[in-house]
Formats: structure tokens, sequence, C-alpha cells
């Protein structure tokens, strides 16, 4: 199966991207299908015999067009979107008030053309062409969707004001000009395109992430040939160049930094507001703002390839998925026209035949349930939530790659955390060597034989040892037989003894007696051995992040339990808890065993949330509900987890959980208000309320609370880009 992403020309409304998605559903060889209506696109999979022009050619004989996306960059609503409906609207609006003072000025007394009733009506005709015009779309589309039996809001509009007009034009031929709509049409037209305007404008504002995301990469790079500079593009970019880059600049392309050292801006890539300062060797990443030191650097990674454009494509395939809340919604857009029309020809028919009213009376309670209706608010309650909700997270270092995996976020009950790389700093250091007493070694000799059998370990703890001997220059032996059992320890020979070194478990598998060696503190403990006697002890810090008692704490103002998961023994998993508050913890578990602790949590009830490196905790990561990986520099975990932190700070994983309950929260706002709006104003419109209330609704005010009402939901949505973590409140 392959994916493929188009962008949809000619949508107006949910309708119409459910009208699409069913049409490209019953392809043979095409599956999850899903039609934004926030970002004009389509996603889908299908089979390799499936074709872009196939798709293509059944999205336009459903009355619409598509393009197959190939630039990712391309894929937001055209930016001149909001100028052309603007210019419309003003047309609109211009030519619709004269023609609403045309009619009212002889009710009015107001001064106006001496002219006969016959001459005023040609008069009011004139100046609603220009009108009809400016809203052409609405005809266009509306009625080939219509022919097409797949009507959108556009088919509502165009039912409604063809129905007044034609009316008019009956009552002229007639001879009565006193009860013409056209004032009515005209102001309809407007009011909705002035809706169209301003959820244009607001969905382009909703974008604004992505839009700041894609202005982060200069137009040139000045490349080093032979020591000379030369300005190219960065398009012309290759890896393995080495660029020049000066204060002030912007990084074109991620790499190593070969000469020189700074202090590099990050903030719009990781959230961290403090430049980072970069030496030789240290990585840069494209995008990112040299503040004060001219350095050169080596390419590694150019256009798709580099992190920039990974979390754009993320964050863009984020704000196209479809959460599971949206699913209901979605399927009553798929009906809400055909719904609408009914209703309307019923209330009709009900007020013609049933309560004798007069058609002139019948059709303007039908012409407002037409324009009334707004299947707009339904389609966008969702999508455009998710895409304020998802850049804002971009914004703050909080890259969320799909709907489904923010609202699992939201509902997060307990957090499980890793300890080495998580809660604390990843990068063990030898605090001490204890010996036992009246021992044969000396802490060199001790710690020359661990190191040379952690010589090939990839363990941190290893690492630590290994370190440890290297910087104090240690002459390491040699050793044959090496055996290794992964999260208990390490045994081999040296000058024909059997050496071993590990823990707790693993001296006890091997009947060592460790004696009364005191265990407690936070520092990990290595056990060494040497011809099956205990020879010392090796003790192994690994600092607690400055901000991991912050996060914890934060985490338990949301209601959150915290877990916490280690391979490390007991009494050093205990003295962490202790220290964090941390409510449980698993020590001395295998990498395998994690997945199982999170399986046994979520069949308590809990919702869980793994938060790892990404990739050592995998399995971890894939069973919990949420996974979380903390990324560092540009070693950026993508394909891990269902949210990547892109600084090393558990402050962003309560500030990820925030974020998607805040986005939710608005999610369910919209959808709340999309119903009820539909579900009272139809009514209304209809004259449900006329017999016991005396409530009315004139078809122009039923026009400008259609509109208003999708432009409601996407003004609620954009609440989302004012959010602030709950630790920096």
């Amino acid at each position: 199966m392959k994916k493929m992403n188009f962008l949809i020309l000619g949508m107006h409304c949910a309708s119409c991207a459910a009208s699409v998605e069913r049409a490209v559903k019953k392809m043979d060889g095409v599956s999850k299908v899903y039609v934004n209506l926030a970002t004009k696109t389509m996603t889908l999979e299908a089979e390799e015999s499936v074709t872009p022009a196939m798709i293509i050619g059944c999205v336009k004989d459903n009355g619409f067009n598509a393009q197959l996306i190939e630039d990712r960059r391309k894929t937001q609503e055209d930016e001149e979107a909001g100028t052309r409906y603007f210019l419309r609207f003003l047309v609109a609006l211009i030519f619709s008030v004269l023609l609403f003072y045309c009619v009212m000025s002889g009710m009015l007394g107001l001064p106006w053309l001496p002219v006969s009733p016959l001459v005023n009506a040609f008069i009011q005709i004139a100046l609603l062409i220009p009108v009809l015009f400016a809203g052409y779309s609405f005809y266009l589309y509306g009625f080939k969707t219509l022919a097409k039996l797949a009507p959108n809001m556009d088919s509502l509009i165009a039912i409604g004001t063809s129905a007044a007009i034609l009316y008019s034009v009956y009552l002229i031929v007639r001879g009565d000009f006193e009860h013409l709509y056209f004032d009515t049409a005209g102001m309809i037209i407007a009011l909705i395109m002035l809706g169209k305007f301003l959820e244009a404008r607001s969905r382009g504002k909703a974008s604004g992430a992505i839009a700041e995301l894609m202005k982060l990469s200069p137009e040139t790079a000045c490349l080093m040939v032979d020591d000379r500079e030369a300005l190219i593009p960065v398009s012309e970019l290759k890896t393995g160049d080495r660029v020049r880059v000066r204060p002030g600049e912007r990084v074109p392309a991620d790499g190593v930094i070969e000469e020189g050292s700074t202090t590099i801006d990050e903030s719009m890539l990781t959230g961290e507001s403090m430049p980072v300062e970069k030496t030789s060797g240290s990585s840069v990443t494209g995008g990112s703002m040299n503040k004060n030191g001219s350095f050169i650097f080596r390419v590694t990674h150019t256009g798709e390839d580099s992190v920039i454009s990974r979390i754009i494509a993320m964050v863009q395939d984020a704000q196209s998925s479809r959460p599971p809340i949206a699913r209901l919604a979605d399927t009553i857009s798929g009906f809400f026209v055909w719904g609408v029309i009914l209703i309307a020809a019923v209330t009709f028919c009900v007020w013609f035949f049933s309560a004798g009213e007069t058609f002139a009376h019948a059709l303007s309670f039908a012409l407002a349930v037409l324009v009334i209706a707004c299947p707009c608010a339904l389609g966008l309650a969702t999508p455009i939530a998710l895409i304020v909700g998802i850049g804002r997270g971009a914004k703050l270092g909080i890259l969320i790659k799909s709907g489904k995996a923010l609202e699992s976020a939201g509902k997060t009950t307990t957090v499980v955390l890793d300890k080495t790389g998580t809660i604390t700093e990843g990068r063990p250091d030898l605090s001490g060597i204890q010996l036992v007493p009246n021992g044969r070694f000396t802490e060199g000799e001790l710690l020359a034989m661990a190191a040379a059998a952690e010589k090939g370990s990839e363990h941190p703890l290893a690492d630590a040892v290994v370190r440890a001997a290297e910087e104090r220059k240690l002459a390491l032996p040699a050793i044959t037989d090496f055996k290794a059992l992964p999260g208990h320890g390490v045994a081999c020979r040296i000058q024909e003894k059997e050496f071993i070194l590990g823990n707790l478990s693993f001296m006890q598998t091997h009947k060592i007696d460790i004696g009364m060696v005191d265990t407690s503190g936070s520092d990990s403990v290595i056990f060494a051995a040497y011809d099956r006697h205990l020879i010392g002890v090796l003790r192994i810090a690994d600092r607690i992040k400055p901000t991991t008692a912050k996060a914890t704490q934060t985490l338990h103002r949301l209601g959150v339990k915290v877990v916490m998961l280690t391979g490390d023994h007991k009494a050093v998993a205990a003295s962490i808890a202790r220290t964090l508050r941390i409510d449980e913890y698993y020590a001395e578990l295998l990498p395998n065993a994690k997945a199982e602790v999170i399986r046994k949590l979520q069949d308590t009830g809990e919702r869980v949330a793994m938060v790892g490196d990404g990739i050592n905790d995998a399995p971890a990561l894939a069973q919990a509900d949420t996974g979380i990986a903390i990324a560092s520099g540009t070693d950026i975990a993508m394909e891990s987890a269902d949210i990547v932190l892109m600084q090393s700070d558990l402050c962003e994983v309560p500030a990820a959980i925030a974020l998607s309950r805040a986005t939710m929260r608005i999610i369910r706002e919209n959808l709340f208000w999309a119903f009820i709006y539909n579900v009272v104003c139809i009514p209304l419109a209809a004259g449900v309320f006329v017999s016991f209330l005396g409530w009315t609704l004139n078809p122009i005010f039923g026009a400008l609370a259609m509109a208003c009402s999708s432009v409601s939901v996407v003004l609620n949505a954009l609440r989302l880009r004012s959010f602030r973590p709950p630790e920096s409140v």
C-alpha cells in the first residue's frame, strides 16, 4: 500500500468533504480515505495499481478538482483566498445595499428615482446581477453537486435564493410589484460571502505555526569552495558541502560544525528560549538562528531529509488526520444537506397547504430554513481545533503526530517514566569505588579489570566505567571467555581466573557472597567478584535532571499519577522515588518487562502515557496508550512514539497533556455549539415557535446567523494560540 496526499479545490462545506470522501472510498484498491475541510486536503492509502490520475478523475466526476501534493509546503490553502473573498464580498455588499435602499425607499419615504413600479422592479434586477456574479460559485458548485445527487451548502444557498428570484420574476409577470424578494436574495449572498471571507482569514491564522516554520529556511547559503565563498540557492546544497554562517544568519541545512564557535537560537524548533552554545563537533539544525559567532559546518541533511522538513511533514500529517471524536460529526455532515432540503420542503408544504398561508409567507419560512442551516460549523469543529492545537504544540517543541494521539494524550491518567535518560541526565559517571576490607586489589586495579570487561558494552553504566578508566589512563588487562547477560552483568576470565561484574541478582546467580555491603542511596551499584569472591563495589551516579522534580509536581497538579521504571536495583529506585515523590516504581526490570508493567496498569483501567528515549523503550512506547519520545538535538526518534518532545525536558510532558486537554475541550465546545445551533435554529426558521411564542425569522437574519456560526467555531479554536504550559503559569 502507498500513501497519497491531494489538494482538493472547490470544497465549500462539510458536505463537500463528505461527498468526495464517499466517492473515493468506493474505488477499488483505496482505503483509509480522509478529506479534511479545514486544510482542503485528502489523504488515503491505495494499492500500487491505483494511480494519482485515477483519484483525480474520480474527484472531478464528483464536481471538484484535485492536485497531487508533491511539495509538502504547498498543502495550505491559497494565501490569496481571503483577498478574493473580500473583493467579491465588497462587490456583493455595495450592490445589495443599493438594492435594499431601492426596495425600502418607498416604505421609509427616502429619496429615490421617480419611476414606475415596473421600472423600479427592473432596476432591482439590474442591481442584483452584480451580486449574482460575485456569488457565482454558489450556483456553479451548488447546482453541479445537486445534479450529481451530492448537494452541499452551496446547493442550499442556490436553491433558496433561486426560488426567491424566480418567485419575484413570477410576481412581476403577474403585475405584483409589492412583495419582491430580490433584496432578500442579494443580502443573503452578501452576508454569506462575508462569512466566507472571515472564515478564510481566520483559517489562515490557524495555520500560522506551519507558515512560520516554512519561513525559517533561508533562500541562499554561503558555500565554501577551496577556501573561497560562493553564494548559492539553498536548494543546490548537497550532503558533504562546507557552508559558512555569519552572525544574524539562519543555518541553511542540518550539519556538524567544523570550524568556529557560536550560540544558536533554536526556539522555533525546540521551544527553548535560551540560545545554545555550539563548538566544533556540535550539530546544527537548518532554520535555527546564528546569534553572535561565525562558523563553518559540513552539511549532513538537506531538503526533505532535514529536521525542519520532517517536522513540517509531521505537523501537516497530524493536522490532516481524523481523531475518533470527529467521526460522528463527519457522518452527520454527509447526510445533513439532504435532511435540510427535506425539512425546507416539509416546512413550505405545512405552511402553504395545511396552515393556509400565502405562497410568499410559506416560501419565506422555507428560504429561512435553507439559509440558516450550517453543515460547515460541524465540519470545521474538529479539524480547525486540531490545526491550531497541533500548530501551537509545534511552536512549543511538542510534536503531536496524529489527531488520535492528541485525543489519547488528553485522557492520560498515569505517566510512566523510564529512569535513565528521562528522569536522569542519561550520562552516568563513576562516583566512587568501595573495596572489601583486606582485599587483594587496589582501586585502580579493580577499575581496570571492570573497564576491560565492560569495554564492548553499550550500556550507560558500562560507559561510565570505561570513561573513568580512560580518564585515569589505566592499562586494561586482557580478557578471555567473555559472556554477557543483558540487564544483569558480564563475566570473563582475567589471568585465568573468573571475573564477574553485575547487579545483585547476577551475584546471587553465581552464588557470590556480598556480605554486608551498603547499597542504600541513589547511586547505582555494580558488584565485582574475582575468583568467586567479592572484591569491591563500583558506585555510578546519574544525576537527576534539574526540571524533573518540577515536572512530576506539575503532573500531580494535573491529577496524573507518576510511575518510574528502571533496570536499576530497588534501593536506587526507592531513593529517587522518595526524592521526586513518585507514586509507584518498578525496579530491576529487564527491557522486555517494561511493556508488561504498562499492560498491567492498563488492565486496572489506567490510560497510560509512556515517556522514554524512543529507541530502547520501543516495546513500552508501543504498548502505552500514548507513547512520548524525548528527542535530543537533531537525533529525533520521530518513528518511535505518538508524541515527540524536541527538548530533553520532562516539563514538556505535562505541557503536552495540558495542550491535548485544552484542544479536546475546544473540540467538544465546537461540536456542542454546532449541534445546538442547528437543533435550535432550524426549527426556529421553520416557524415551529410561531404558535406559542410568536417567534419568526427573516431569511436575511438566517443568512447572518449561518455566516456567524462558522466564524465562531474558528474563532473559538484560535484561543488555543494563547495556550501556555501549566508549569509556566
